[in-house]
C-alpha cells in the first residue's frame, strides 16, 4: 500500500521538534492521511488517542540527528527540501523499519542508448517489477555479436523468480541465478551455434534487486558498472573485471590462460576478451573467465541517496564515475539524465554503445551541480577494449 503526503502533513513533517508515534503514523496514513490530531511542539498524539504509555511508545527517530540531542523527524530524512519529485510512501515498511520508505515509482525510471560511431547497438537493459516487493534492474553490454546480451536479458528474469521462491536471501538469488543463466546458455551455444561465429558470444550482467525499497543487492560480471549517488558523492557499488586486476590475473594464469595486450595497449585474455568474468564467452571459460558474479548488499538511506545508475563502459570510458553523478545531479528529471549523460560521453568521444539506467531514490534532486563545469580532456575518446 502507497500514499503521497498532503501539502499540510509534509508541513508537519518539516517541524524539527516534532515527534512521530509508529501507531500515530499508521493512524494517521490510514485515515487518508488526516493531519488534525497532530499538533506541533506537543507530545505525540499516540500518547492521548490510543491511550499508550510514554514507555510503549516508540519514537521515530532521524539519523540526522544523531548527536544533536534531538528527537523526532527532520523531513530532509526524505530528502524533500530539495526534492523535485512527488515520491509515494510505503506504509507497512515505513512502520517497520520506523522512517519514511518512499516507493520507488518504475515509470520514473530514466533510461537512454546509443548507438555511438557503432555500426549497431549490442546494449540491452531490462527493468521490471518482479512482485510488490522486488525490483529489478539489469544492464548488459554484448560482444562479438548481441546474442549473449539479447539471451540474458530476455531469460535472467526467469532463473531470478525460481530462486526467489526458493529462498529469501538476495545474494544467494542473484549467484545461483548467474551462474543458471550461464550454464544454459552455454549448452545452447554448444547445441545450436558450434559452428558459427556466435558461438564466441558473450556479455557483461549488472543487475541489481531491490526489496521494499530499503534493501539493495548488485550483482555483476564484467565492465558495466553500478554507481550509487550518496551525499552527492559517487559510491561504486560494481567490480570492473579488469585482466591487470591481481586476483583476475591470479585465476586466469593458474588455469592456463594467458592475459596480453593488443596494439591499442588493453589486457586481453588469450587476446581477444578484455574482461576476466562474464556470461557466455563459452570457449574461455576453461581458462578461468567465470560467470560467478561480484555481489554487494547495502540498505538504501533516502535521506542521503539521490539515485543508482547503471551504465555500459561507453560512458565509463570518457567520464569518471563522479562526472556522471554532477551531470545527472544537475536535472530535473532520471529521463532528462539519461539522455544528458549519454549525449555528454558521445560528445566526449565515445565510439562506443552508450546506455544507461537512472533508479532515483528519496533524495533525488537534492544535491544540485551544474554539468557545465566539465571540461573537455584531451585523451578523452576511447576505443572498445573487446571488440
Amino acid at each position: 500500500m502507497t500514499t503521497i503526503l498532503s501539502p499540510k502533513m509534509r508541513t508537519l513533517f518539516h517541524q524539527r521538534w516534532l515527534g512521530i508515534c509508529i501507531k500515530c503514523l499508521r493512524l494517521e496514513l490510514s485515515e487518508e492521511l488526516n493531519p488534525a490530531f497532530l499538533a506541533v511542539g506537543r507530545p505525540t498524539c499516540s500518547r492521548r488517542l490510543l491511550q499508550t504509555s510514554s514507555s510503549r511508545c516508540k519514537i521515530i527517530s532521524d539519523p540526522e540527528n544523531k548527536g544533536q540531542n534531538q528527537r523526532g523527524i527532520n523531513f530532509d530524512t526524505l530528502g524533500s527540501w530539495n526534492n523535485r519529485m512527488t515520491l509515494p510512501i510505503l506504509i507497512e515498511e515505513s512502520i517497520k523499519k520506523g522512517k519514511l520508505i518512499p516507493k520507488i515509482p518504475l515509470e520514473e525510471v530514466g533510461t537512454a542508448s546509443l548507438i555511438g560511431r557503432r555500426n549497431y547497438n549490442e546494449d540491452r537493459m531490462t527493468i521490471k517489477e518482479l512482485s510488490n516487493s522486488i525490483l529489478y534492474v539489469g544492464i548488459f553490454d554484448g560482444h562479438s555479436t548481441s546474442f549473449a546480451a539479447d539471451y540474458v536479458a530476455e531469460n535472467l528474469e526467469l532463473h531470478i523468480k525460481y530462486w526467489l521462491s526458493r529462498t529469501a536471501d538476495l545474494n544467494t538469488v542473484l549467484h545461483k541465478s548467474f551462474v543458471d543463466i550461464h550454464n544454459v546458455l552455454a549448452r545452447h551455444l554448444t547445441h545450436y551455434f558450434i559452428d558459427s561465429e556466435i558461438f564466441s558470444t558473450g556479455t557483461t550482467a549488472t543487475v541489481c534487486l531491490i526489496r521494499n525499497s530499503s534493501e539493495m543487492v548488485v550483482a555483476n560480471v564484467g565492465d558495466s558498472r553500478a554507481v550509487l549517488c550518496r551525499k552527492g558523492k559517487a559510491l561504486r557499488l560494481s567490480h570492473d573485471d579488469d585482466p591487470d586486476d591481481t586476483e583476475e590475473y591470479a585465476r586466469i594464469t593458474a588455469l592456463g590462460g594467458k592475459i596480453v595486450q593488443n596494439s591499442m595497449g588493453t589486457s586481453q585474455v588469450n587476446g581477444r576478451l578484455g574482461m576476466t568474468r562474464s556470461l557466455g564467452d563459452t570457449e574461455l571459460k576453461a581458462y578461468g573467465v567465470v560467470a560467478e558474479p561480484h555481489l554487494k548488499s547495502l540498505e538504501i538511506k533516502h535521506g542521503y541517496d539521490a539515485f543508482l545508475m547503471l551504465v555500459t563502459d561507453g560512458l565509463c570510458y570518457v567520464l569518471s564515475d563522479d562526472e556522471m553523478v554532477n551531470i545527472i545531479s544537475s536535472c530535473q528529471t532520471p529521463k532528462e539524465a539519461a539522455g544528458l549523460v549519454a549525449d555528454q560521453a558521445l560528445h566526449f568521444g565515445s565510439e562506443d554503445n552508450s546506455s544507461v539506467i537512472i533508479v532515483p531514490f528519496g533524495a533525488w534532486g537534492k544535491y544540485i551541480s551544474a554539468a557545465s563545469s566539465l571540461q573537455y580532456r584531451f585523451g578523452r575518446n576511447m576505443v572498445s577494449k573487446r571488440d
